[in-house]
């Protein structure tokens, strides 16, 4: 391979691979079997958990490891499992859970392939400021549960992501308060009503560095694409930062180029001059 070919490509997930409706564009599943023909790698990069990556891209062979949880989680699909992982303390979540307990906010904890959600709490999906196919799709990925999430805890593995929706202000603020009294945990908002809360060692862009060590993929022949804030530090450590043309202002000053929206398939119509 020449300096200048692709070795690994990072993609996010919602609104970067996934078209709106949460398809896989034609454009995108073209370059899948196109990147299994060059033995180049595709690694989903997402704040959803594994099992929540659709079944089309963890069967196909040119997907071989995922990023999961905001960068919780490197896993390796072919084996089966975790080789990597950076976990939220226990007594912090709780912690968090506590400041939060008595007001309308949906407390979601991604451990074991799993985003647990409380059923007390399931009518607040209702609630929330999101579009309906998002609702759909959150409320069919969630495994609900009769416990609350401090007494699931000690049944389940080590979280590696907390998704955390607001119906109102003052959840927001008592969100954002909850995080910074924390100290090693980070947030960012992925949509008017969501925050999503990590260990501060667990971001996109420390997943991208840590995998391209491990594989030995040089930096400069690594691709990322993503839309939002969550993956400002893939699109900064990558060689190739790449926003989607849907994608926010922050993702596209954080980027070298630009691709096509992803309604259309813009991460395979971005690779077809490369590849």
């Amino acid at each position: 391979m020449s300096a200048e070919t692709p070795r690994a490509l990072f993609v996010d997930l919602d609104d970067t691979f996934l078209a709106p409706d949460k398809s896989i564009p034609a454009a995108n599943l073209e370059l899948m079997d196109r990147l299994d023909e060059l033995g180049i790698e595709l690694v989903p990069c997402t704040g959803r958990h594994v099992g929540g990556v659709p079944e089309t891209m963890r069967a196909h062979p040119c997907v071989r490891h995922i990023v999961a949880s905001n960068g919780g989680i490197v896993h390796d699909v072919q084996a089966g499992r975790d080789i990597h992982q950076v976990a939220m303390p226990t007594e912090l979540i709780v912690g968090l859970y506590e400041r939060l307990r008595e007001l309308p906010v949906i407390f979601d904890a991604f451990a074991d392939g799993h985003a647990y959600s409380e059923q007390a709490r399931k009518h607040l999906f209702d609630q929330i400021d999101v579009p309906e196919g998002l609702r759909a799709y959150l409320k069919g990925g969630r495994t609900f549960v009769d416990a609350s999430i401090p007494e699931l805890l000690p049944t389940v593995g080590p979280v590696t992501k907390l998704s955390l929706f607001f119906v109102d202000a003052e959840g927001a603020r008592a969100i954002d308060e909850g995080i910074a009294a924390a100290g090693c945990l980070y947030y960012v908002q992925t949509s008017a009503s969501n925050y999503e809360a990590m260990h501060v060692d667990a971001t996109k862009g420390a997943a991208l560095s840590w995998l391209s060590r491990e594989m030995g993929w040089p930096i400069e022949q690594v691709y990322a694409f993503g839309d939002n804030n969550n993956d400002l530090t893939m699109l900064e450590a990558a060689g190739h930062g790449v926003a989607m043309a849907n994608g926010n202002d922050a993702a596209k000053r954080a980027a070298k180029s630009v691709a096509p929206p992803a309604a259309d398939g813009g991460v395979g119509l971005f690779m077809r001059g490369l590849l």
